[in-house]
């Protein structure tokens, strides 16, 4: 009887440390269920391991009711056309929070049809630095098509979706010579075409 009733001790633990691993799983990528069994049919301590090395889930940031509403209407608006009026509800909607790559993007598209290439640009610099992912769309959108003719655009996608980051190479002017060797390598990597060459060139030698 001690034997038999010193197994059920061991059995109620080694289910209870299961439980417990699989609970830890839930935020992780591992999940329940998949922790739960590795524990079950290997040891818990071994699940325990193979669950604390899993990954964390990434933590989704809950989109505020009036923003998600604004975003809505923003889009709407680009639907029907109306395009100061869609820019306006997607500046209203970064007032809620300003990590939110789909107003970003959103914008760029809305001022690259008004052909804004700065505000554009910013706006779809801060939506890649926000997370936004979707290259085939970048690529395709209809929306963005002004802005994917600029140099700064090339630029910031041939130096892999990211921006300058010495100090040196943002904030002192380039010469004439710089500028021009920068042209070449964008024509060699084939973002620009031999006629945006020449015509990049001529601004920079006028």
């Amino acid at each position: 009887m001690e034997i038999i009733s010193n197994n059920m001790e061991i059995v109620l633990a080694w289910l209870i440390f299961s439980f417990l691993a699989g609970y830890i799983g839930v935020s992780r990528k591992i999940g329940f269920w998949s922790a739960f069994f590795i524990s079950i049919f290997l040891s818990p301590l071994i699940g325990f391991i193979i669950t604390f090395a899993s990954d964390k889930k990434a933590s989704i940031k809950q989109v505020s009711p009036a923003m998600m509403k604004l975003i809505i209407e923003g889009d709407k608006l680009i639907k029907q056309g109306k395009v100061d009026e869609a820019i306006g509800k997607f500046n209203t909607a970064l007032s809620y929070s300003n990590k939110a790559p789909y107003s970003h993007f959103q914008l760029a598209k809305l001022y690259s049809l008004k052909q804004d290439s700065k505000n554009s640009f910013n706006h779809f610099v801060k939506s890649i630095q926000d997370g936004f992912k979707d290259f085939e769309r970048i690529n395709q959108d209809y929306g963005l098509s002004y802005l994917r003719n600029t140099t700064d655009f090339k630029t910031f996608v041939a130096n892999g979706y990211k921006m300058a980051t010495s100090p040196s190479e943002s904030t002192r002017p380039m010469s004439r010579v710089e500028e021009l060797e920068k042209l070449n390598s964008l024509l060699e990597k084939g973002v620009l075409t031999k006629d945006e060459f020449e015509n990049e060139k001529k601004k920079i030698l006028s």
